[in-house]
Formats: C-alpha cells, sequence, structure tokens
C-alpha cells in the first residue's frame, strides 16, 4: 500500500466514521429532542455557552435534517429546482449514511473508491447550486438554520452535563426570592 493511498483509505474511513456518528446521533424527536420540559433559560453565559456546546454534539443528526428541510423549504416556489435537491440529498443519505461500508460500490465491474464518490457527489452538488442559482436560497436557509439550532441548543437543558460551576446553578433559591442580608428602604 503506498502513503497516498493510505491517505485516500483513511480519509474515507474519517468519512464513514463521520457520517456513521451522524447517522447514531438522530436523537428521538418528540421524547427527546422536543420534550418541553428539558427547555428553560440559562441562568449565566457560561451556562449558555455549556449548553450550547454539548447540545450541538449531541442532537447534531437531527440538526442535519431540520437544516435540509429548511434548505428544501426554501426552494417551496422553484419546484423543479426542489425536486433536483431532494435527489441530491437522497444520493448524499443512501452513499454515505444508509449504505453499508464494508461492501465496496461496484459500476460495471469497477469498484469506486469512497474518495471519488464524495469528490462526484460534492462538484455535482455545487454545479447543482450554481445551476439552480439558488446562492440566496441557500443563504437565506444557513440563516434560518442557524437560528433554529441556537436557539435550540441554548434553551435546551442537557441531560447530562456536569457544570463547571457544580451546585451553584443547579440550586435557584429554594424557598423562594432573596435579597440577601440587605433590608429594602
Amino acid at each position: 500500500m503506498t502513503p497516498s493511498s493510505a491517505a485516500v483509505d483513511d480519509g474515507a474511513t474519517n468519512t464513514y466514521s463521520t457520517t456513521a456518528e451522524i447517522r447514531h446521533s438522530i436523537r428521538p424527536w418528540f421524547e427527546d429532542f422536543l420534550s418541553l420540559s428539558s427547555f428553560s433559560l440559562p441562568l449565566s453565559f457560561p451556562e449558555l455557552s455549556l449548553r450550547f456546546n454539548a447540545n450541538i454534539y449531541t442532537f447534531r443528526g437531527n440538526y442535519a435534517i431540520i437544516s435540509l428541510i429548511v434548505f428544501i423549504l426554501t426552494l417551496i416556489f422553484r419546484p423543479i429546482a426542489a425536486i433536483v435537491f431532494l435527489l441530491l440529498i437522497v444520493a448524499w443519505i443512501y452513499f454515505f449514511v444508509a449504505r453499508d461500508t464494508d461492501v465496496p460500490l461496484m459500476v460495471f465491474d469497477f469498484e469506486i473508491g469512497d474518495r471519488l464518490v464524495l469528490i462526484s457527489l460534492s462538484v455535482i452538488t455545487i454545479v447543482a447550486v450554481a445551476v439552480a442559482s439558488v446562492w440566496w436560497n441557500l443563504f437565506v436557509s444557513i440563516l434560518i438554520s442557524a437560528l433554529l439550532v441556537s436557539l435550540h441548543a441554548i434553551l435546551m437543558t442537557p441531560e447530562d452535563t456536569d457544570s463547571q460551576y457544580g451546585a451553584l446553578l443547579s440550586v435557584v433559591d429554594e424557598d423562594g426570592p432573596s435579597r440577601g442580608s440587605y433590608m429594602q428602604v
């Protein structure tokens, strides 16, 4: 095995390990992702940062699906472009999420490498965006997706993360609002 082929294999392995992680990171929608009892406002900026980082990692599969749905919805007035991009999304899902990584992709008795599939789909996607002239739709969908993902990541209370502040953030005035030892004048 030459060093260049080892690098190609490592790149393909990294691609598939990432997509396998995303596939297994899609959390249940109603029990976990949209659980209304898990939403609350963060108490401080460090907690906001902790929530954002933990939820981005935990719900990355769900966020990817939401981003794709937002992009397709921005194409609602361009039905041909919407169909083309739905087909592209299906191709990406098939080749990088649903397909068994142990079985090589064979076309006309030729084995197609994972790197070639990745480059081909990337080029086809870029050409489709350019030909369909949906740059503005893509930009708007990225902004909307970023807003939705950020709001969810900030408002969702992570399940099993330990704050660096420990008990300071877990108990907030059990007896009601406290004014400290000062008297109101």
